[in-house]
């Protein structure tokens, strides 16, 4: 006889084992997506540091480097530097006359609640920030040229050097000056003796010491740019976002950034940035008493202003709060930041920023050379 099996009923999944092994799961995503979410945090929160180190550096090594530049004359020491009567003070765009054009190549000013020039908008100033100008003579070479005198030449300040494989430029001569690529103000040199600050249609009218028309480039005369910068704190990186092409407004980006704004051959301003993300900045100035090229110390500009001293500025001290301008929520920075002669505090609105504070000093090393 043979058997036949029973067949067995067929059962699935148990609620119960359903709802167990959905509960598993459901706890395995959290987990997976936590981590998920935690990289991806890690990973913005270092990309974040990474940019507010990069910007930081790149301000400091910036500052560093231009600070370096005031009062280079070209051989010649500050005193025996003088301004040509052809050349016009103040000039239109004002910044109170003797900021712009002056033979001290460095000059500070105390930030206030309005910005201590007038040739900077109440708008594009934080409040109590410091600024300064420096003043130096750019070299370059006459086979360069501009096509735009309401631009900065050169365009980022820095003296023009030819590299091979080009052939050696020619020094700028007088023919040069005189020319349309020469427009704007120009410091002739005679190394070891004097130098000349003056417009460009005005050599001829120079002194016959530093200019004779039957030999107009006589040894040891050299011609450079006249260089005039005034570094400042903006509240927004791009004015021209908002609602006004050159003010920062409520329609901007509120991203706070150091700028500088460079003298162009027609003689008015050119607003450059130069790294975004810098919401103070804070000097000190160190005074040389008694001639020896060393600060033997550190005023506020206020001070120096009182005493007229800057001639005898060697050093600067400079502080610098610098932020990542993405906004983090796990930040609440309520920290006092001791800024040289003053203390900051982040505003209510912008503590969820991650900010270092910067500071160093630099030698305006061309005031020791002669």
């Amino acid at each position: 006889m043979i058997l036949i099996p029973r067949s067995r009923r067929q059962r699935g999944f148990s609620i119960v084992e359903l709802m167990v092994a959905v509960t598993i799961s459901i706890i395995m995503f959290a987990v997976i997506i936590e981590l998920f979410a935690s990289n991806k945090q890690a990973y913005r929160l270092q990309e974040g540091a990474s940019a507010l180190n990069e910007s930081a550096r790149y301000a400091v090594s910036h500052l560093q480097y231009f600070l370096r530049l005031a009062d280079h004359w070209g051989g010649v020491q500050p005193e025996n530097v003088s301004v040509d009567a052809g050349v016009p003070l103040p000039l239109a765009t004002d910044c109170d006359g003797d900021g712009v054009v002056a033979v001290v190549g460095f000059r500070g000013y105390e930030g206030g609640s309005a910005p201590p020039l007038t040739c900077v908008a109440d708008a594009n100033y934080v409040p109590n920030t410091d600024m300064f100008f420096i003043r130096y003579g750019a070299g370059h070479a006459n086979i360069h040229t501009f096509t735009d005198a309401a631009a900065p030449f050169p365009p980022n300040g820095m003296p023009i050097v030819v590299l091979p494989p080009q052939p050696p430029a020619e020094p700028i001569r007088s023919a040069y000056v005189e020319s349309a690529n020469g427009a704007g103000l120009w410091l002739r040199t005679v190394v070891g003796r004097r130098a000349v600050i003056f417009n460009n249609t005005d050599l001829d009218a120079l002194p016959g010491d530093v200019y004779d028309a039957g030999d107009p480039d006589p040894l040891n005369t050299t011609n450079y740019r006249f260089q005039a910068m005034l570094y400042f704190i903006q509240p927004c990186q791009n004015p021209a976002s908002g609602s006004s092409a050159t003010e920062c407004d409520a329609d901007d980006d509120a991203i706070p950034t150091l700028v500088r704004m460079t003298l162009n051959p027609d003689l008015s301003f050119t607003a450059q940035e130069v790294v975004a993300g810098v919401e103070s900045m804070q000097l000190l100035y160190g005074v040389d008493i008694n001639a020896d090229f060393v600060a033997d110390r550190y005023d506020d500009a206020t001070t120096i202003d009182s005493n007229d001293n800057w001639a005898q500025v060697v050093a600067v001290r400079v502080s610098l709060v610098v932020l990542n301008p993405e906004r983090d929520n796990t930040v609440d920075d309520t920290a006092t930041y001791y800024l040289e002669d003053t203390t900051w505090i982040p505003p209510d609105e912008a503590r969820n920023f991650r900010r270092s504070q910067f500071d160093f000093t630099v030698q305006i090393r061309n005031v020791t050379r002669s």
